[in-house]
C-alpha cells in the first residue's frame, strides 16, 4: 500500500513528463494537420494522439511488441526505456480499483495549468521526494482525513491548529497544496 501512495504521487510529476519528454508528444491529443500537409504514413509513423491509454490497455506482451516496434521507443536511452518498461509493469500489477484512483489523477493533472504543472513537476514533486517515508505517511494520512469533507469542513482542518500539529511548515504547505490541486490519497 505505501509503495501504492508513493506511486500515486508519483504520477502527478511522471504524467506530466511522459508524454513530452519521453515520446515527444503532449499529452493531449495533436491538432490535425489539414489533408495536403499530412506526411505519408508508415507503419511505424507517428504513435496514435492517445498513446499511454493504448498501451496500458494492452497486454504485457501486446506492449511489449509495441515498444519493440517502435522506432521513437527504440531511439530512446537505454536507460528511459528501462523506465517506461518499469513503469508498464508497475500499472499491469495494479488493481482495477488503483488504475482507477491514477487515472483519476491524471484527470486533475490534465485539468490544471501550466503553471500548476510547473509547480508540482518544479516544487512540489522534490519536496514529496526528501520527505522520509514516515513523514510521507503522516501527510499522506491527513490528505486521507481531509479527502472526504466538504471545501468549507476541509478549510477549517487546515487552519485548525490541532489537526496540524506535528506537521513542520513545509508538509503544511504541502498539505495545503495537494488538498488544493484535488490530490486525494490512496484508497484504503
Amino acid at each position: 500500500m505505501r509503495r501504492f501512495a508513493e506511486f500515486g504521487i508519483a504520477v502527478l510529476a511522471s504524467a506530466l513528463c511522459l508524454a513530452t519528454s519521453l515520446f515527444g508528444q503532449r499529452p493531449h491529443p495533436r491538432m490535425e494537420r489539414p489533408p495536403a500537409e499530412k506526411p505519408a504514413r508508415g507503419p511505424k509513423a507517428d504513435l496514435p494522439p492517445r498513446w499511454i491509454d493504448r498501451l496500458r490497455e494492452m497486454s504485457p506482451a501486446e506492449q511489449e511488441k509495441f515498444l519493440n516496434n517502435n522506432v521513437r521507443f527504440r531511439g530512446l536511452p537505454a536507460q528511459q526505456q528501462a523506465q517506461i518498461r518499469q513503469r508498464l509493469q508497475v500499472w499491469n500489477n495494479l488493481s482495477p480499483e488503483q488504475r482507477q484512483t491514477l487515472l483519476q489523477r491524471e484527470r486533475v493533472l490534465e485539468q490544471m495549468t501550466p503553471e500548476q504543472r510547473r509547480y508540482v513537476r518544479e516544487t512540489l514533486m522534490p519536496e514529496w521526494q526528501n520527505l522520509p517515508p514516515a513523514r510521507r505517511r503522516v501527510v499522506l494520512g491527513k490528505l486521507r482525513d481531509l479527502h472526504s469533507l466538504s471545501d468549507s469542513e476541509r478549510a477549517a482542518k487546515l487552519n485548525d491548529e490541532s489537526f496540524m500539529n506535528g506537521l513542520s511548515p513545509n508538509e503544511r504547505q504541502m498539505l495545503r497544496d495537494l488538498t488544493s490541486l484535488r490530490v486525494g490519497p490512496p484508497p484504503g
